[in-house]
């Protein structure tokens, strides 16, 4: 549940940080699930008809970066330091009472 919030508040904030053209950009914006420990925020991609989320991001020799989505994550830093903090003291504490194994 940690992550899936963390990944949400990041894609909040990069959808504000994100330039607006046409709004396509923004609408293009969804979090996927990859496996039960990695989520990706993703922007463009098959099927949203933007093919210009990386341009926007990173820039091209025509246009600077915006780096919307760098930012988001900046911005969301102690989040994900705080979910990774407790899943290791959940972790350890999961080991510690799981006892020896001799």
């Amino acid at each position: 549940k940690g992550l899936d919030n963390v990944a949400h508040a990041i894609l909040t904030d990069a959808k504000k940080l994100s330039p607006v053209d046409t709004g396509a950009l923004r609408a293009s914006g969804r979090v996927l699930r990859i496996n039960q420990h990695l989520r990706r925020v993703q922007f463009g991609g098959k099927g949203t008809g933007v093919d210009y989320a990386r341009a926007v991001e990173y820039g091209t020799t025509r246009r600077p970066p915006t780096f919307f989505l760098k930012r988001a994550v900046l911005k969301n830093k102690k989040k994900i330091k705080k979910l990774f903090t407790q899943d290791a003291k959940r972790a350890i504490r999961a080991v510690a009472r799981m006892g020896s194994t001799r």
